[in-house]
């Protein structure tokens, strides 16, 4: 996996970040578990950065706790990567690394046309600077979005496609968008 050297520049502005619709900070110490529900709220959102490394801006201290070596950030890669429903794909994964504070793990997730899921099968969506869980009836609607979005609805409505048919596709299988 890349590692890039950072200079003060750039992890001044990595510092600066507001946590929001688009942008969020992580401690290397979350649980993989939690990290993976924002990093599919960003996905099932409009993308965004997840930058792990990195304490809050309320925390006292040192802010920026990176990785020792990146082996030690595997359990979160493989989450994100392997156990996330679909996978989301064209991500930019990289290290960044910081003289004498370690590596901080850059997350860059886009915008997916697909609806994911977290491992335990949870849906998220980013709103400003958190994540929402959602389900039921706003996950079909997501969904819905998403097709209406891609043209595909409008695409194959000119041919006569019942809208019954996307309905109860959308309804029986979930988490095949």
């Amino acid at each position: 996996m890349e590692v890039r050297k950072i200079d003060q520049d750039e992890i001044q502005a990595i510092l600066d970040l507001n946590e929001d619709h688009f942008n969020d900070v992580k401690s290397k110490r979350i649980a993989p578990a939690k990290l993976q529900e924002t990093f599919v709220a960003f996905a099932n959102a409009d993308g965004g950065d997840i930058f792990i490394g990195v304490e809050d801006k309320a925390e006292a201290g040192e802010r920026v706790v990176g990785f020792s070596e990146q082996e030690e950030a595997n359990g979160v890669i493989s989450t994100l990567l392997e156990e996330t429903n679909p996978a989301v794909e064209n991500l930019v994964v990289e290290f960044l690394e910081v003289e004498e504070k370690g590596l901080i793990l850059h997350i860059g997730i886009p915008k997916s046309p697909k609806v994911h899921y977290t491992a335990s099968g949870d849906c998220y969506i980013r709103v400003n600077a958190s994540k929402r869980k959602i389900k039921g009836e706003r996950v079909t609607q997501l969904a819905y979005s998403f097709y209406e979005s891609s043209g595909f609805l409008q695409r194959r409505t000119q041919i006569e496609f019942p809208m019954w048919d996307v309905f109860f596709f959308l309804m029986k299988n979930p988490k095949q968008l």
